[in-house]
């Protein structure tokens, strides 16, 4: 948790290889409680502090500043004299006064005179006339709403996540011609964990991002920032591209008896196999399934429906299905071995339907929308 702290402040212990410029940082402080004295300020280059004299505060200090990179630099509001960082990330740690989750305030230095306006009970800071940090201040605001959401238990974490991101993301179609929303979007895709709280990104989302990274294309951005983005962009795609027109993978599978099956033995079942791929955590899934079961009972008899579940415990998904049972065979692949149906088959998402051609084995539809499987099915011969 302390490397959290150490990260999070991007702090002096690598060498900065910017050439660091005097820059001023005043401005007030509001909403101050008679608890809070001292303004701590802490930029790559150095830290800062001082007693907020009349609601006012001003440090002149060396960090780097400019339009072709982000400069992050944070503020913490205190009670007790901090006269070192290690002093104040030791509080920030131990939740002696301060915690690393709620009171730092971030911004970005993008010019040498930074006037601003800390609220102290929403921990954001507004900089007059600078549109990185209006962005900067709406997504730590947007941050701290999904943590009370967090805490609060009112919604599953994958449910907060996807809000989240989609609410990220509407912050960021604000800004097409920001370094953060760059910066941003990167984290999303080289991490879809740690940059928005979700085991992978939903082919929606990933819409949402392709038509973002088109929008950015057409603004002017410093040389060289959009190189990495367009990198992650096409590894993403690719992995994230359901593919049809080849074989399904050679997988095992367990049934509600405990009996394990090869893929094989349901191919030679009927001509054509529709697999719904889904989870017990997956609220559309489990939307989803009256319908299918609608489908695949009125089907025609060469075309067998199955489900195929991706549920990290094998007892989570029996137990779910001896509640709810349904009318067609499912089986249990587990979360732990679908990176084979992830690099195999570009499955990331659920749900999501597919057909198999049982002669050939191969894929011939994939990643259609339920609403238009009767229409595909009638098709088949």
């Amino acid at each position: 948790m302390k490397l959290n702290v150490i990260l999070f402040f991007l702090i002096i212990l690598i060498t900065s290889q910017v050439l660091a410029q005097e820059v001023t940082v005043k401005g007030i402080v509001k909403n101050l409680p008679d608890s809070v004295e001292y303004i701590n300020f802490s930029t790559k280059e150095g830290y800062h502090y001082m007693k907020i004299n009349n609601g006012k505060f001003e440090f002149k200090v060396h960090a780097g500043s400019g339009k072709d990179k982000l400069y992050h630099a944070y503020f913490v509001l205190t009670k007790s004299e901090f006269p070192s960082l290690q002093n104040l990330q030791d509080a920030l740690f131990d939740r002696s006064e301060v915690s690393w989750e709620k009171d730092p305030i971030a911004i970005l230095i993008d010019s040498n005179h930074l006037e601003l306006e800390i609220d102290a009970k929403e921990k954001v800071a507004l900089v007059k006339g600078s549109q990185i940090n209006k962005q900067n201040s709406e997504m730590q605001k947007l941050s701290r709403e999904k943590r009370k959401i967090y805490e609060q238990k009112i919604l599953p974490q994958e449910e907060v996540a996807k809000w989240g991101l989609a609410e990220n993301l509407k912050i960021a179609q604000k800004y097409p011609s920001s370094l953060l929303t760059v910066n941003y979007l990167n984290n999303v895709l080289k991490d879809p964990f740690m940059g928005a709280g979700l085991k992978q990104l939903t082919h929606g989302s990933l819409d949402t991002i392709n038509n973002l990274i088109a929008e950015i294309k057409t603004h002017q951005l410093p040389d060289g920032s959009l190189e990495e983005l367009l990198k992650n962009q096409e590894l993403v795609n690719n992995r994230y591209q359901l593919k049809d027109g080849i074989p399904f993978p050679d997988i095992r599978m367990s049934t509600l008896k405990n009996k394990e099956i090869n893929i094989k033995d349901v191919l030679n079942q009927a001509d054509y196999i529709v697999v719904d791929f889904w989870a017990t955590w997956c609220k559309p899934c489990l939307a989803q399934h009256p319908e299918y079961e609608r489908i695949a009972l009125g089907s025609k008899k060469n075309i067998k429906f199955i489900g195929i579940s991706v549920d990290k415990l094998v007892d989570t998904w029996s137990a779910h299905l001896n509640n709810h049972p349904l009318k067609y065979d499912n089986f249990w692949f587990g979360d732990d071995t679908s990176n084979t149906l992830r690099d195999s088959l570009g499955l990331n998402s659920f749900p999501t339907y597919m057909i198999i051609e049982s002669k050939s084995g191969k894929v011939i539809r994939a990643g259609f929308n339920l609403d238009k499987m009767e229409e595909i099915l009638a098709t088949l011969e």
